[in-house]
């Protein structure tokens, strides 16, 4: 995805972003014996310790809250209300992830995008191609304000606002 930063009202740029992460929370999601570290210290680590772990319930009350929090963070920085939005792009990583997120927005679903349920979470990739899907789909027009999240291993997450442009008059 190509972005990049605009006066405000310009279509296509990004407005307002606001990005955290919390270290204390990096066993949350991680591969134990991931990278250098089984090489490094082969007794240490059991064969499980190559797949990807996580703490389910506590990720999940970390995103939402996360999520939400950076959200209303760039609405006040964007000066835009919930009412303004109308799309929510948030990570693709678990649809009652992003359904707690707009209700504690108070944004209703018929505004957010969501392609989960065809395509998966397809990790990093999940807004741009939540993005290009909307777009195919005719699901985002030209001014649609739009507000981005996101979560992930660390504890990292963000969240941006930009106008979607004008992408045929872009093309020509």
């Amino acid at each position: 995805v190509v972005l990049r930063r605009g006066e405000h009202g310009e279509p296509g740029s990004v407005l307002a972003f606001d990005l955290g992460s919390d270290g204390t929370g990096h066993d949350l999601i991680a591969v134990p014996g991931g990278g250098a570290r089984e090489r490094a210290e082969p007794d240490r680590y059991t064969p499980g310790d190559r797949h990807f772990q996580m703490a389910g319930r506590e990720v999940f009350q970390h995103a939402v809250t996360r999520m939400t929090e950076s959200s209303r963070a760039v609405l006040e920085s964007a000066r835009w209300t919930v009412p303004d939005v109308d799309r929510l792009v948030a990570h693709q990583a678990n649809a009652r992830i992003l359904t707690a997120v707009g209700e504690r927005l108070a944004l209703p679903a018929d505004r957010h995008i969501a392609n989960i349920d065809r395509v998966g979470n397809t990790g990093a990739a999940s807004i741009p191609l939540a993005l290009a899907d909307a777009a195919a789909r005719s699901e985002l027009r030209a001014g649609h304000r739009v507000l981005l999240t996101s979560f992930g291993a660390g504890l990292t997450w963000g969240s941006a606002a930009l106008l979607w442009p004008d992408l045929a008059a872009a093309a020509g």
